[in-house]
């Protein structure tokens, strides 16, 4: 992810032919929030960005192809500790900013620019164009969920709650909700609000049984806890769905031992003591 995958990005997106068509219409925006939903699913395949780019090219509206080259762009140049590329930021706003100058005032647009500023970290910028936005459009469930990422940048748990409900209302479909549903269970994980986490994260798992992902964070969860039985269940599931995560094969071999030596390997693969 972040700079390598950018460097194998970037020149592509350029060699692609992107719609010439200015106007705004139904296949266009159908096919954008399609796209934005791709990205929005992306577990560490990149073919999710070639499908989503794919489907911005055949939605005949050149704005929102641009917009969704700069979703997509934002969303790769994430890396694994949480920051994001420079470069990539920059990248993105660029196509943002050929989109705006087409169609200026489209919220569906314009939410982008809020994340930008949130993960570049200028939270004073963000929240002037989260603000401008909620004053100036009606409700759109993107614009909820980049509140949502802005409360948890800037760490307020309660406007985060607050932010995670409204989406929730708004959300389109299930893959958004259980996305919220995962952000929320994330920022009680990280405020040692361990049992709302464990809900949260049940809550997700019951609509979405196949993301390993989901139940790898719970497995840690129920490790921090002690719990290590649970911690073995859950992690007997990610290793179902994908043998070859490393975390969770590290964790399957220190659950084997403490289980059934009780020694104190979790503490010193996962920083315990």
């Amino acid at each position: 992810m972040g700079s390598e995958l950018l460097e194998k990005m970037l020149p592509a997106i350029e060699r692609i032919p992107w719609p010439n068509n200015s106007a705004m219409s139904e296949l266009g925006l159908r096919s954008y929030e399609i796209a934005l939903d791709e990205v929005d699913g992306f577990r560490g395949d990149p073919a999710v960005y070639r499908s989503a780019l794919m489907t911005l090219q055949k939605s005949d509206c050149q704005p929102l192809a641009f917009a969704g080259v700069a979703y997509v762009v934002l969303h790769a140049a994430a890396e694994k500790d949480g920051s994001y590329v420079e470069e990539g930021l920059e990248e993105c706003m660029a196509w943002l900013e050929k989109a705006q100058a087409i169609a200026p005032d489209l919220v569906e647009i314009n939410f982008i620019e809020a994340l930008v500023y949130v993960y570049g970290r200028e939270h004073e910028n963000a929240r002037l164009v989260l603000d401008y936005l909620q004053e100036n459009s009606e409700p759109y469930y993107r614009v909820m969920a980049a509140e949502v990422s802005y409360a948890h940048a800037v760490g307020d748990l309660e406007a985060l709650e607050h932010w995670v409900e409204q989406a929730s209302v708004h959300a389109a479909n299930v893959p958004q909700r259980l996305r919220l549903l995962s952000k929320i269970a994330d920022a009680y994980t990280a405020a040692g609000q361990t049992e709302k986490a464990i809900e949260q994260f049940r809550k997700a798992i019951h609509f979405d049984k196949a993301n390993a992902e989901l139940w790898h964070k719970l497995a840690v969860i129920y490790w921090r806890q002690e719990n290590f039985e649970e911690a073995q269940r859950c992690n007997q599931q990610v290793l179902r769905l994908e043998p070859q995560m490393p975390a969770a094969q590290k964790m399957a071999q220190a659950l084997k031992q403490k289980l059934d030596q009780g020694g104190g390997v979790l503490g010193k693969l996962f920083g315990r003591g």
